[in-house]
């Protein structure tokens, strides 16, 4: 076999301690200045000195390939946690971008990662099962670096442009660093506590009205909207998008676990998703959980299986009637049920304005001979070039909408055969896989990735949507695992 990522452990040295440190200090130190009321001229100056003494400690001891991957590793280990957490700790504005932990981690990665391929003369990469898939993210990325010639608002296509670098530069770290079923062993648990977290957040927001300040609803105070939930999002549909893809964590949880009491917490945190996905109003993610389920009853599970979920759900609904609580879940059905026929309503409302803005996207795409309006360019053309009323509604409210028009055909093609690529080939590892955790980690995956399908089109845009990135590297990573010969694994 060629070469790979194996890299022998080594002790760490008093010197390499050092180094830990003052990297640490420096990017604490950056953290700390970039909350300061400065200018974004001295954010920026200080943020680029806090890089620069990581890069200089970095050269300054005896540099080792072990030390490095690893403190690579774990820095995108923390980009993906902060991940979750986004822009709602550590805020920084920078005019028409935002600087936070997780694009901060990602920022020292890349040149740590620039750093070590410098020193060592050469990069490794072992990618061969989703080359193809990283030739397109490619591939995409410089298209979109093209587009600007075109785009006629340069300042959104810019901004465009930064969001899917950043997407794509997780997509990549992810899938270099993390290629062990022990790696994607430990994503699946972060998933899963980050889930967790932000259900307990949702719960004190909904119960409370309060939010946090990255909220739009933060000091809101009418009563049918401050206790709708939104997170660490700045609103409900982004909050719902990121829990109906985490769902089938929980789902996947409870059906491999070995005790009841971790079955019932998997079952109990999905049953608390779904109620808070309600609550946000969320009607595309109602569907797209409805369909995850779907799914998983008429494709995964097996008919013991399903006989087995028919008597649990009968003596659930039986024990709710002799204990009185069937009304309250009678209405919590009936809400669902309203949010779901509020669909079919196309004479006003929402869904009025998504059709009309679908059409106006169509309009677009033809005027430009398939090639799009350019990076981030749909809200510029919806304001000034729309012939159908959105009621100033400028975003598509449709990823797959918002690609079209932005990138035009090429892309928008790629990007689906992409993305039924992925869950194929995750659907086939599922089919193929003996080891338990590799069974719950792709069928996570291939739940989560079914129901992006439907919650990609609840937000208005999700290109700086952080969790959906983060959902393709761990399937990246996680078919770049399954492709390899498992005398590679290394853990």
């Amino acid at each position: 076999m060629g070469q790979n990522n194996k890299i022998p452990i080594k002790m760490i040295t008093g010197s390499t301690m050092t180094f830990f440190v003052v990297g640490f200090l420096a990017m604490l130190t950056g953290v700390v200045f970039c909350n300061l009321d400065l200018s974004p001229h001295y954010i920026l100056f200080l943020l680029g000195l806090s890089i620069a003494v990581i890069l200089i400690s970095f050269s300054q001891f005896k540099y080792t390939p072990t030390i490095s991957f690893h403190l690579q590793k774990f820095c995108c280990y923390l980009a993906f946690i902060c991940g979750f957490i986004g822009p709602a700790l550590f805020p920084v504005g920078l005019g028409p971008f935002t600087l936070f932990p997780y694009r901060i981690f990602l920022l020292i990665l890349l040149g740590l990662f620039t750093a070590s391929s410098f020193i060592e003369g050469t990069i490794v990469l072992s990618m061969g099962r989703v080359k193809h898939y990283m030739i397109f993210f490619g591939f995409w990325l410089v298209y979109a670096t093209f587009s600007l010639a075109w785009a006629l608002d340069k300042g959104d296509a810019m901004r465009q442009l930064f969001f899917l670098f950043s997407g794509v530069l997780l997509l990549f770290f992810v899938t270099y660093y993390f290629h062990s079923l022990h790696d994607l062993n430990k994503l699946f648990w972060i998933w899963l506590g980050a889930f967790a977290a932000l259900i307990i957040l949702g719960c004190w927001e909904h119960l409370t009205g309060n939010h946090l300040p990255v909220s739009g609803y933060y000091g809101e105070l009418r009563p049918w909207i401050m206790y709708r939930p939104t997170g660490v999002f700045k609103n409900p549909n982004d909050f719902a998008t990121f829990l109906s893809l985490s769902i089938p964590f929980s789902l996947v949880l409870a059906r491999y676990s070995g005790t009841i009491s971790t079955k019932l917490a998997g079952i109990g945190t999905a049953f608390a998703a779904f109620y808070l996905i309600v609550a946000t109003g969320s009607r595309a993610n109602i569907l797209a959980v409805l369909l995850m389920v779907l799914f998983l009853l008429l494709f995964i599970v097996k008919l013991k299986q399903k006989v087995k979920v028919a008597v649990v759900l009968t003596v659930f609904l039986m024990l709710m009637v002799i204990f009185g609580l069937a009304s309250p879940i009678q209405e919590f059905a009936m809400r669902v049920a309203a949010e779901l026929s509020s669909l079919f309503d196309r004479g006003g409302g929402s869904v009025a304005v998504r059709f009309s803005l679908v059409r106006n996207g169509l309009v677009f795409l033809l005027s430009t001979g398939g090639l799009g309006v350019g990076a981030g360019n749909a809200e510029f053309w919806m304001a000034k070039f729309a012939r159908h009323s959105t009621s100033g509604i400028l975003n598509p409210h449709n990823w797959w909408l918002e690609i079209l028009v932005d990138y035009g055909v090429i892309v928008f093609c790629g990007y689906l055969v992409v993305y039924v690529g992925i869950v194929r080939t995750i659907w086939l590892a599922w089919r193929k896989a003996v080891d338990r955790k590799e069974r719950m980690i792709a069928e996570s995956l291939l739940l989560s990735l079914i129901g992006f399908s439907l919650a990609s089109i609840s937000s208005s845009s999700i290109m700086a949507f952080n969790p959906q990135w983060m959902l393709l590297a761990f399937a990246v990573a996680y078919l770049n695992y399954n492709g390899r010969p498992r005398e590679e694994e290394i853990a």
